[in-house]
């Protein structure tokens, strides 16, 4: 019943034409309908109520959300929903060296246009480290060199700039409301192979790499991402950019159905600290945390196991100065949800000190909320499980 109520709230219902909708129930209706159950010499009418109801709820999302419906070719196709993505999706060819016999060596990337008046483009980090030279090709095969804003290489992101005209940029998407299931397109330069368009799902999200200090939360995808997609555009059914692609699963030189993508409430943050600095200032909180235990979850009253434990805070640090203490379970950071201590170490990293953040925590079994001013960077460190990380943030 919500997503009915979702939509008829719908814009794209209001301004469905009419005829689009009677051609697509029609098709729908005779498509689909057993041919035994056409002959049926009468339909119960509540049956056929029911049929109709359905009919009428689902197809304007399949129809207008997901899908239109091209009534010339009989057909349903996403080239709509493409075109508008394909024009703010670029292919970056880079040189790192020259040899003597006049070869260049170099590698191919994608990335996004984010900013159509500043010629903004985001891409990966590694798709541009160590390049003398980055040539931006778009999707009418127009050539730019690219100048480097700023690059960082903890959440391997990087932002270029192109001086042109008539670019169209990728709308941002803004509401951090991705969920699993949502049907995703990623859009690239796949082994040199320039926009090339894959469908999928997003599998998971919140995941992270290797290495239990960095600043990943990434989202895993099924839509096929291959060498050369690193920096291009994981986008949504309604075309918004959800993620910036920038790894694979991988065994020898293909994708193996996995992939992943930085979600936009990183890579938000951190273009607007290149674009505005050129560099990520990261902010410490000044404490030492740890995920919550089964045992430290029933000593300190916690209803589950989701919140960072503070188990030591650092005087005259951030944490401190706003009165938080020890046994302290942090649930939420400058409206983020926090489910465990890497979320928070995560969360902190995006924030420029000298921010003013919001931070809510159970105490004794009680909620509270104040107000944290972020201080710059320093040496703390996190506990995860029974290893003690030296951690420069958190």
């Amino acid at each position: 019943m919500r997503y009915n109520a979702l939509i008829l709230g719908s814009k794209r219902l209001r301004i469905l034409e009419k005829s689009a909708l009677v051609i697509t129930l029609r098709w729908l209706v005779l498509a689909q309908t057993p041919k035994s159950l056409l002959k049926e010499p009468a339909l119960s009418p509540i049956r056929t109520c029911l049929t109709l109801s359905c009919l009428l709820f689902a197809t304007p999302v399949f129809a207008a959300d997901l899908l239109s419906f091209d009534a010339d070719r009989n057909v349903f196709t996403m080239a709509p929903t493409i075109s508008k993505v394909t024009p703010g999706v670029v292919s970056i060819n880079t040189i790192e060296s020259e040899e003597a016999d006049g070869t260049s060596i170099g590698g191919i990337g994608s990335g996004v246009i984010i900013d159509a008046n500043e010629g903004l483009i985001l891409t990966n980090d590694h798709v541009i480290e160590d390049a003398q030279s980055i040539t931006v090709v778009l999707s009418d095969r127009r050539r730019y060199d690219a100048t480097i804003m700023g690059q960082d290489p903890e959440t391997d992101l990087a932002l270029l700039r192109i001086t042109a005209e008539n670019l169209q940029a990728v709308k941002v998407y803004e509401d951090d409301a991705t969920q699993v299931g949502d049907l995703v397109i990623a859009v690239g330069n796949p082994f040199g192979l320039s926009h090339t368009v894959t469908t999928g799902i997003v599998s998971a999200i919140g995941r992270r790499d290797d290495n239990p200090l960095g600043y990943t939360d990434l989202i895993q995808t099924d839509a096929s991402i291959n060498p050369g997609n690193s920096g291009g555009a994981l986008v949504n059914s309604a075309g918004e950019l959800i993620g910036i692609n920038s790894a694979i699963v991988s065994r020898e030189s293909g994708g193996s159905g996995i992939g992943f993508a930085i979600p936009a409430h990183t890579f938000r943050a951190v273009a607007e600290q290149l674009e505005n600095y050129g560099t990520v200032s990261r902010g410490s909180l000044g404490v030492m945390i740890t995920p919550v235990t089964m045992d430290r979850m029933t000593e300190l009253s916690l209803d589950n196991l989701n919140g960072a434990l503070i188990v030591e805070v650092n005087s005259g640090g951030a944490a401190s100065l706003a009165g938080l203490r020890v046994d302290d379970v942090v649930t939420e950071f400058a409206g983020r949800p926090i489910g465990n201590s890497s979320d928070l170490r995560y969360a902190v990293g995006l924030v420029r000190p000298n921010t003013v953040a919001d931070v809510s925590y159970i105490r004794g079994g009680l909620q509270f909320s104040d107000r944290v001013t972020i201080q710059s960077k320093g040496i703390a460190k996190t506990v995860s499980y029974e290893v003690i990380l030296d951690d420069p943030e958190s």
